[in-house]
């Protein structure tokens, strides 16, 4: 019996369109994308940070760039 296995679940990252799965990505509590680990963490440090409560804020929104809003369709 694995323990850890892949999520079966995927969804494509609104910053560079590419599946991920779910639980290794997330979404931006500022601008509300939902975005693959490279585009919402950008690095270890800031997964580090998470684990620990920080909020989860894109790079691009830490950045002091505005998104565009996902589009609802």
């Amino acid at each position: 019996m694995p323990i850890f296995q892949k999520s079966i679940f995927n969804t494509e990252c609104d910053e560079c369109g590419v599946p991920f799965a779910v639980n290794t990505g997330g979404v931006c509590t500022k601008c509300r994308r939902i975005l693959c680990s490279k585009h919402l963490h950008g690095s270890l440090v800031i997964k580090l940070l998470l684990a620990f409560g920080a909020s989860s804020i894109c790079v691009r929104c830490r950045a002091g760039e505005s998104p565009a809003p996902p589009s609802t369709n």
